[in-house]
């Protein structure tokens, strides 16, 4: 993959945000690993900063609030004015599964430009729901794309891969590193898989934390734009892909775990 520059900008295709990490469902596969971290929000604070790092070298389409779920987020608005001020992108979306959606602020849809609403067959949102949504982001001018749900692939391995050849058919094959670009917590990841990853496996695996130094470009590098695009258009696999099944792993139907039991 290469990619192309205008005003000393990587041109991409789209940014996200983990805006949250946790989520009210959860979902059997999910590519971030929700059901399995801890809850965390986002700073918008500490979002800015990053983006203001980001904007100087980086012009995507389209930058993505995606999660865990979004609308858990604390100060959603104030994450949307943070993505607005950068200059990053013209076009704000975000990821939602619309639980929580449909009675979320009008400060939020006021914000945005998109809203892609995930409809899982093994949790369905009610008819309802999805016409509230929609009647609110017809009022406020939010393009709505609804996606309906009922399997997903197998992204997560039962253990570490160990034939480079399967890791690097992992990383050729993979639409990740093109489609899910990430900025978290400081660093540029070519996918989301990286820095949760290393968290959720870190004690079966104590190698693991190295992952977000491994396969993440530091966002105060001071030569970030020749990084930025080296690390982009690299054609060897993340240390990550050992971890991961990309998009080669089998697909299955959506399902949801079981939700912990609280300890006595």
């Amino acid at each position: 993959m290469r990619y192309e520059l205008h005003d000393s900008r990587v041109l991409t295709w789209s940014l996200e945000t983990h805006v949250t990490t946790h989520c009210n469902l959860r979902c059997a596969q999910c590519c971030p690993l929700s059901p399995h971290l801890p809850a965390w929000a986002v700073s918008p604070q500490a979002l800015a900063e990053d983006l203001r790092r980001l904007a100087r070298v980086l012009k995507p389409n389209v930058f993505k609030l995606t999660g865990g779920e979004p609308f858990l987020h604390p100060d959603l608005p104030a994450v949307l004015d943070v993505v607005r001020a950068s200059g990053l992108t013209e076009q704000v979306s975000v990821t939602t599964n619309g639980f929580l959606a449909q009675s979320a602020p009008d400060a939020v849809y006021e914000r945005l430009d998109r809203m892609t609403l995930s409809f899982y067959t093994s949790a369905p949102l009610p008819e309802r729901s999805i016409a509230r949504i929609t009647e609110r982001c017809d009022r406020h001018g939010v393009h709505l794309s609804v996606k309906a749900i009922d399997r997903f692939q197998r992204i997560t391995p039962d253990a570490p891969l160990t034939s480079d050849a399967e890791v690097r058919d992992v990383f050729d094959t993979c639409w990740l590193k093109q489609r899910c670009h990430l900025v978290h917590q400081g660093r540029f990841f070519t996918c989301t898989r990286p820095p949760h990853v290393a968290t959720v496996f870190a004690a079966e695996h104590p190698h693991l934390p190295a992952l977000v130094e491994h396969d993440g470009v530091p966002l105060d590098d001071p030569d970030l734009l020749t990084r930025l695009l080296a690390y982009l258009e690299r054609d060897t696999p993340l240390t990550t892909c050992r971890h991961c099944l990309g998009s080669s792993g089998p697909w299955e139907p959506h399902a949801q775990l079981p939700r912990a039991r609280a300890a006595s």
